[in-house]
Order: structure tokens, then C-alpha cells, then sequence
């Protein structure tokens, strides 16, 4: 049986071999770190999105018949992450977004972005920004590298009778000079809007994380608190993208969309697109 240091050293050796990016010039390089979180590395900039580094096992009761169960454990551990610069934080008020080892690293990174109502939850760490919808920040890093975050629009459930329940979420934009192809864009834990076809007119999209799984619990009913797979390939197809990176569809029981959903909605999609 592979132990969680053997895993740990063998992911570190094939990151060595690896090619990253020293300059805004060079292609992003994106690490899949299981559930919602992906490290993102753009120039010298590290990134981690909704971070949940918890063990497998890992519960918590948030609400009537809603316990939420990790399945998964991360392939690296928090601590050997190496130095962040910043986290982009979806939301707050759910663990599978922030768990209690997510929580850790919030307190030793620079800064911590999210949504306003997630900036007045009293998290850790000594930089945390709440931005509005359509509201932009610019990081700088000890390089000089700058990077644009703009707040888009999100909601975190198809029933808009359960919003407020649920709580506030959002997207990113990420913008830097360099950038080519267009901007790269992480959705969180929002379902199809129609506010994604003004997202598409306002920003060139080029890729972007979507998170998918199509989340449930039994508070909301058949309503779904995460894309499925068809509102995921309808949102690639709205913002025209070049590349999907898929996230929230494994790691936690309550996801009832996996990665064999996104591949036969991916390959009708493609399908339906080639020329007769």
C-alpha cells in the first residue's frame, strides 16, 4: 500500500522534472490538488483555489439530514505546499470549500480574496479582501508581476428560493500582461446564469477551472448546488474556451456527478460541433 509519504515523494520528484513558468510571458501551469483546489502557478505567482487539504473521512453537519463527508484525502499535504502567495476563496461557509487544514494556510498567505460576506466570517490571515460583483483587485508579487482578479457573477444553487440560505459565492477572472490567448477564469460553486452570457461579452475567456459535480444535499430538494456536466459544456460553449480544467466532481459524497459524466457530455459536445 502507497503511504501518504511515499505519495508525497513521488509527486515531488515528478515536479521537479517539470517545466514551470518564470515570467507572466509563459504558459500557466495548473496542479490538480482533488475536490474544489488547484494550485495555480502564472509567472512567479503560486495560487490555491478553495483550499481542502483534509483527510479522507473528515465529516461535518451543516444542517438537517446535510452531512458532508470527505472521501478523498489530498496528494499533498498543506504543509508541503511550499509558499503561497495568495488564495482564491469561492466561499467560506461550506468545508468543502475551506476545510480545517484549508483554514491553516489561509493563516500564513499573504492574501486571502473572496466574496464580502465570506471577508466578514472572521477567517485567518492578515490580508483578506471581500470583492464585490464585477469589483477588481491587483495583486504584485516581490517580482514586480502584477495580476487582475475581478469578482464575476455566481449563485450557488438553480433554486433562487434557497440563495440567501446557501450564501454568498463567486467567480474569478484572472488578467496579466503577457496573457495571449485570453483570460483565465475559475467559476466555484455556481450553477448555470444567464449573467455568464455577459461575462462572455465583457471578457475574452481563453480556459478557466469549472466547478461540476453536480452537488446535493437533501435541503435543496432536486435542485443542484454545482454545475452538472451539461450546464458545464454549455458555459465552455458560451464563453467560447479553449481548455475546461474540471474540479468539485470527486473527493466528497455528496458530488453526484463524476469524471465519466464530463467525458460522455465532453465527447457529444465535441460531436455535435464537427462539420458534416
Amino acid at each position: 500500500m502507497t503511504t501518504q509519504n511515499q505519495l508525497s515523494s513521488e509527486l515531488a520528484a515528478l515536479d521537479a522534472m517539470a517545466v514551470k513558468p518564470i515570467n507572466l510571458s509563459m504558459p500557466l501551469r495548473l496542479t490538480y490538488l482533488g475536490g474544489p483546489t488547484y494550485l495555480i502557478e502564472i509567472g512567479r505567482f503560486r495560487i490555491v483555489t478553495d483550499p481542502g487539504f483534509d483527510p479522507q473521512g473528515t465529516e461535518k453537519s451543516e444542517g438537517p439530514s446535510h452531512l458532508l463527508t470527505k472521501v478523498m484525502g489530498p496528494p499533498v499535504p498543506v504543509d508541503k505546499i511550499g509558499d503561497i502567495d495568495a488564495v482564491l476563496l469561492t466561499h467560506a461557509q461550506h468545508l468543502d470549500n475551506l476545510d480545517n487544514e484549508g483554514r491553516r494556510l489561509l493563516a500564513r498567505v499573504g492574501t486571502t480574496i473572496t466574496t464580502p460576506a465570506s471577508a466578514k466570517m472572521n477567517l485567518p490571515g492578515k490580508n483578506v479582501q471581500g470583492l464585490a460583483t464585477w469589483e477588481s483587485t491587483e495583486l504584485t508579487n516581490a517580482s514586480g508581476e502584477r495580476l487582475k482578479i475581478t469578482a464575476t457573477p455566481a449563485v450557488h444553487t438553480s433554486n433562487p428560493d434557497l440563495r440567501e440560505a446557501v450564501g454568498e459565492v463567486t467567480w474569478f477572472m484572472l488578467e496579466w500582461e503577457g496573457q495571449k490567448a485570453g483570460a483565465f477564469y475559475i467559476s466555484g460553486d455556481t450553477v448555470w446564469i444567464d449573467e455568464i452570457l455577459e461575462i462572455g461579452k465583457r471578457f475574452k475567456v481563453a480556459s478557466g477551472i469549472l466547478h461540476l459535480g453536480a452537488a446535493n444535499v437533501p435541503a435543496v430538494g432536486e435542485n443542484y448546488l454545482t454545475m452538472s456536466s451539461a450546464d458545464g459544456a454549455r458555459t465552455a460553449k458560451a464563453l467560447n474556451m479553449n481548455s475546461v480544467y474540471p474540479a468539485h466532481f470527486e473527493g466528497w459524497r455528496h458530488f453526484t456527478q463524476g469524471s465519466w459524466s464530463h467525458r460522455a457530455v465532453g465527447r457529444s459536445s465535441a460531436s455535435s460541433r464537427r462539420p458534416a
